[in-house]
């Protein structure tokens, strides 16, 4: 996180742009807090989302029209979800372009599937464009909203330092159980000897 900060801060707006061409949801809630202490404006945020949003699901539509059997064979880290994502084109077609957006881990991988099975572009295009919107505003609103959070909870914190230390070692304990008893619960791989 501290990373994204930093290039938000060296680059401004252009990394905004460059992370929703990507998947960029983390960058875009570091720039809607960002936005919330004033070093952006939140609809130069939201806007530059949306722009880099459609144009980055428009771009990966194209490659997987022109070259997307042979990207999806090597990128490895497609291999694993080529067969859900048939399985969910298959299932919800065209309702699953806006929704796409939304699903970490398919977000660059559909819009390539979309071009590779020559979706008409100018659907793709619509449904691209109207999901980019409601994107854009969830992720730079969590953000913004967060970020008011944040620094009040970190103005509570400092006159109340004893009890705030309390509530983290809490919440971390909390955490760490559940990640231990959902490790405990969850079956191991076999291995042969």
């Amino acid at each position: 996180m501290d990373q994204v900060q930093s290039y938000l801060f060296d680059y401004g707006l252009w990394f905004v742009f460059v992370g929703c061409v990507l998947e960029g949801e983390l960058v875009l809630v570091v720039a809607g807090f960002l936005a919330h202490i004033g070093m952006f404006s939140f609809w130069e945020v939201y806007g530059v989302a949306v722009v880099g949003a459609v144009i980055g699901d428009q771009g990966y539509y194209y490659l997987g029209r022109w070259r997307g059997e042979p990207i999806i064979r090597r990128v490895r880290a497609f291999s694993g979800r080529v067969n859900k994502a048939m399985e969910l084109i298959d299932r919800y077609h065209g309702w699953l372009i806006p929704a796409s957006r939304f699903m970490y881990g398919f977000r660059i991988l559909l819009p390539l599937t979309f071009g590779m099975l020559r979706t008409p572009p100018s659907r793709f295009l619509l449904l691209n464009a109207s999901s980019a919107f409601p994107w854009a505003i969830v992720f730079t609103a969590a953000g913004y909203f967060l970020g008011e959070f944040a620094i009040d909870m970190i103005q509570r914190a400092h006159d109340h330092r004893g009890i705030a230390i309390l509530v983290v070692m809490l919440v971390a304990g909390v955490v760490g159980a559940l990640i231990a008893l959902q490790a405990a619960r969850s079956p191991r791989p076999h291995r042969p000897e």
